[in-house]
């Protein structure tokens, strides 16, 4: 018998054994489990469109657990909305400063300033950096679209192997991407939880740091990722970091890549001061907020791209205009998982949820992780796995005696497991590396797996001291 029909065979029996013991423990779960899985088979088999197959599922779903028809269309667009309301806010601007950033080469040059200062040696340090620090402002896609030409210049004249430089800054890219606001995932999870965006970004790096050098630096480097390597003669200056007519400084550019998560962080640790005015409080909480980041990083941008290349605004309207072409898809995709959520929370299906958990003494922490790693697996987008994790596992927050920040981190952490065939991101490292399967599977879809399970780990170390 070959090998992948043992792997069906074996996939079949533990879905029915845990068909058989969800349906035994409480109907409503079983009819999620089956919701879920006709979602999984119709997106990944039949190849419908996401949009529609989330809001069928969700349709039929809400009335076999009971939802009266005049109100369950109520239900989802309550859903759609209240995710709506954030998100497009978020993912339009971000959009639009990427598109800005992109114009004035801040990438190009933080990315070859970075490897110029680390040297070659360190050159994948560099790189890691690189991917982390740009990632801040960029969707995971553009960042990724944007510094993979650097890299692969760079490991064409130094004869080094592209995976070897190319894997630990697209996990860096990733991890970022996965792990912070104002990407969409961690955005939509720091809303829901009501949780301090100060506390985010300090046990988000405690996380992402080490995730990131393991899961890129290490992994590449060990028996697992096999890269060919010659660095003995190659402190040189290499050619294709010069940059062409420089509009700004590189510090500059670096301070503009990161300048959302600045305005986020550092006003929210400024309000933890006490004896602060309420008029200096309403302005720092007006200045943290991420829609608002967003905005001031984005006139800042503009301002930039007119005085170094002489634009005009009506110059620069298309530019915006364009880059908000390529949210649609985007958001309709998250709205839609977004009224997914809300039918199950308004049929009481977390209620049951929460009473399995009790009586099976699984942390959420846990739970968080396997359901969204699942999920990603099945589904390939990280953020809609993110979402429909969220529904299930919102009701558990506040039963932990730990931050809350942990089970947004444990999510997001599981939603970075196993990219595969029907994530996108697997076919950007395959196809722009121009790799065959094997060696995709044996690097990219090994990274982000290795990473999403040290981020698990270093989760649970950190919350089994609190």
């Amino acid at each position: 018998m070959k090998l992948d029909k043992i792997f069906i065979i074996l996939g079949l029996i533990v879905y029915s054994s845990l068909a058989f013991f969800l349906g035994n423990y409480s109907y409503k779960l079983l009819l999620v489990f089956i919701g879920i899985s006709a979602l999984i088979f119709l997106i990944t088999k039949l190849h419908f469109e996401p949009f529609l197959s989330i809001l069928i599922v969700a349709i039929i779903l809400g009335l076999f657990l009971g939802l009266p028809p005049n109100t369950l269309i109520d239900s989802i667009e309550k859903g759609t909305g209240s995710l709506l309301g954030h998100l497009s806010l978020i993912l339009g601007l971000g959009a639009m400063f990427g598109k800005i950033l992109e114009e004035l080469g801040a990438v190009e040059i933080t990315a070859k300033k970075m490897i110029s200062v680390f040297g070659v040696k360190r050159i994948q340090l560099g790189l890691l950096i690189a991917g982390m620090c740009i990632s801040f402002s960029l969707f995971f896609d553009v960042a990724f679209i944007l510094v993979i030409p650097i890299i692969l210049a760079v490991a064409k004249e130094l004869k080094l192997d592209k995976i070897y430089l190319a894997l630990p800054a697209s996990i860096g890219v990733l991890t970022i991407h996965a792990l912070f606001p104002p990407h969409p995932s961690p955005s939509i999870i720091v809303k829901t939880f009501h949780l301090n965006m100060a506390e985010v970004f300090y046990h988000g790096l405690i996380v992402a740091l080490p995730t990131a050098f393991i899961g890129g630096l290490l992994l590449t480097n060990s028996n697992l990722v096999k890269t060919r390597v010659n660095l003995d003669n190659n402190e040189k200056n290499i050619s294709v970091l010069k940059i062409e007519n420089q509009t700004m400084s590189t510090t500059f550019a670096i301070l503009l890549m990161l300048l959302p998560v600045l305005l986020i962080t550092i006003p929210t640790i400024i309000l933890g001061i006490p004896n602060l005015s309420e008029t200096i409080k309403g302005i720092l909480t007006i200045i943290s907020n991420p829609v608002t980041a967003l905005i001031i990083s984005l006139l800042i941008a503009i301002i930039e791209l007119m005085i170094t290349k002489g634009l005009r605004i009506r110059t620069i309207v298309p530019l915006l205009s364009q880059s908000l072409k390529t949210i649609a898809v985007v958001l309709l995709i998250n709205g839609a998982a977004g009224g997914l959520k809300q039918v199950l929370v308004d049929s009481k299906v977390t209620d049951e949820i929460v009473s399995l958990t009790n009586g099976l003494n699984l942390s959420p922490i846990v739970i968080s992780f396997l359901v969204a790693a699942i999920l990603r697996i099945s589904l390939g987008s990280a953020t809609i796995a993110a979402i429909t994790t969220l529904a299930i596992v919102e009701p558990l927050v506040s039963t932990v005696s730990y931050s809350p920040v942990f089970i947004m981190l444990s999510i997001t952490a599981g939603s970075m497991f196993c990219s595969h065939v029907n994530d996108p991101g697997f076919w950007l490292f395959k196809q722009y590396l121009n790799l065959d399967f094997k060696t995709t599977f044996k690097t990219w879809t090994l990274g982000t797996t290795v990473s999403s399970v040290i981020a698990f780990f270093i989760i649970l170390i950190i919350t089994s001291f609190a």
